[in-house]
């Protein structure tokens, strides 16, 4: 089967490869007040406003010019429900509506209307969906305090060394070639896929890294990690393979003009223990940054260009699977901080949730806000029954020591 080009003329490697996966980035938060279609609309129009690259690929548009409103209406959906149990899980989905018509911009909006507000004063649930080629975690950290989430035209070149960069290089175009054959035979990770969130306060998060003596990023990283295989349960001889974001605001061409956002590839060694096992995390990052030379980066561009490359020629070889092939045990990612303010997000309320709906991969996103932390799963359905033990998990390591933990803030998971 031919892959369909899409709206991807203009998209950078990384943009191309991202849409193609199917790779849809999403937003959501409950909302203190009732919105109304106007509500909806006028928001609508002042996200796109802050983001102009979601015209990117949309055939209807003008550079210079908005959006305007007869296609942004199509873009949103509302529904009146009876109550908020089960949120935000009931909603948070694959996204594939997306990708469906080719006439419309690269995002949705949805929204569910509650008859009657909760004890905790949500009125509605609000979901923004996009094409993950078109923003990344750091868009939506800014876009929560209404600042402008636009990008620049090029980012800057970074320099690195001859030698890296033409191993690098050559690395990169033998193992796209590799990948090649294996996504085509092979599906490490089958699905089907399921979302479910957890979110506790990040004040008793912060205290207990403090208390482990970690940082956040590997304290959230250990959670994820045992919550979802046991890794401290199983002892030292597990180990787990990872890939995980770091936002990088050096680039250029040869890397993405676009994307800030960089993979970066870690192995996480078991611990007997969960204090040990976080410990052996934050040291497992620390080394493998300690290794980093900028060929990462070169090897992950030249693959995906090469892949380009390849499916003008094979373009019967480039099946929807092979953009979904994750050879890795897990995808770890922590956004930047997302505090809601200003005329964008005045009407919603913490916690946020945020993250990527990705199949072909078992993954991770925390998101931290001003009161709340949320982890954003996003796994095969089997790992679903897991997703409680989080809850467990941070009960005891509460329990023995002088940290309060009140209980988790979320629909329910599953």
């Amino acid at each position: 089967m031919a892959l369909n080009p899409g709206p991807t003329a203009g998209f950078t490697d990384m943009q191309w490869y991202m849409y193609h996966q199917r790779n849809v980035a999403f937003f959501a938060a409950f909302t203190a007040v009732r919105l109304t279609d106007p509500d909806l609309l006028e928001m609508t129009r002042a996200f796109v406003g802050l983001t102009p690259q979601l015209k990117t690929g949309y055939r209807g548009a003008n550079p210079a010019a908005p959006i305007v409103d007869t296609v942004l209406r199509r873009l949103i959906h509302k529904e009146v429900v009876a109550d908020l149990d089960g949120f935000p899980e009931r909603w948070v989905d694959s996204g594939s509506e997306i990708f469906a018509t080719l006439d419309l911009p690269l995002f949705r909006v949805r929204y569910a209307e509650s008859l009657t507000p909760d004890a905790t004063g949500r009125a509605g649930f609000l979901i923004v969906q996009v094409s993950h080629a078109l923003v990344e975690g750091a868009d939506s950290a800014l876009l929560t305090r209404s600042h402008s989430a636009a990008h620049p035209v090029a980012a800057s070149a970074v320099r690195t060394a001859p030698a890296v960069k033409a191993a690098a290089v050559g690395l990169g175009a033998v193992l796209a070639s590799l990948h090649l054959l294996a996504g085509n035979f092979w599906s490490p990770h089958p699905g089907p896929f399921r979302y479910a969130a957890r979110a506790y306060p990040r004040r008793a998060l912060s205290a207990l890294a403090q208390e482990m003596g970690v940082r956040q990023r590997a304290l959230f990283f250990a959670l994820g990690m045992e919550t979802l295989f046991g890794v401290a349960a199983a002892g030292e001889k597990r180990k787990l393979t990872s890939t995980y974001s770091v936002i990088d605001e050096g680039g250029g061409a040869s890397r993405d003009s676009f994307m800030r956002m960089r993979m970066r590839f870690a192995s996480f060694r078991g611990a007997t223990g969960f204090a040990d096992f976080a410990r052996q995390v934050d040291a497992d990052l620390t080394l493998a940054e300690g290794k980093e030379t900028g060929f990462n980066d070169e090897m992950n561009a030249e693959g995906i260009a090469m892949h380009r490359r390849l499916q003008r020629l094979l373009p019967f070889a480039y099946r929807p699977r092979l953009f979904t092939f994750m050879p890795y045990d897990v995808v770890l990612g922590l956004i930047p901080p997302h505090r809601l303010g200003g005329a964008l997000t005045s009407r919603l309320m913490e916690p946020v949730y945020a993250g990527a709906a990705l199949e072909g991969a078992n993954a991770c996103v925390v998101v931290p806000g001003r009161r709340m932390v949320t982890f954003n799963f996003y796994v095969e359905e089997n790992l679903l029954p897991r997703i409680p033990l989080l809850d467990v998990l941070l009960g005891e390591l509460t329990r023995s020591s002088a940290i309060h933990l009140p209980g988790p803030s979320t629909g329910a998971a599953g």
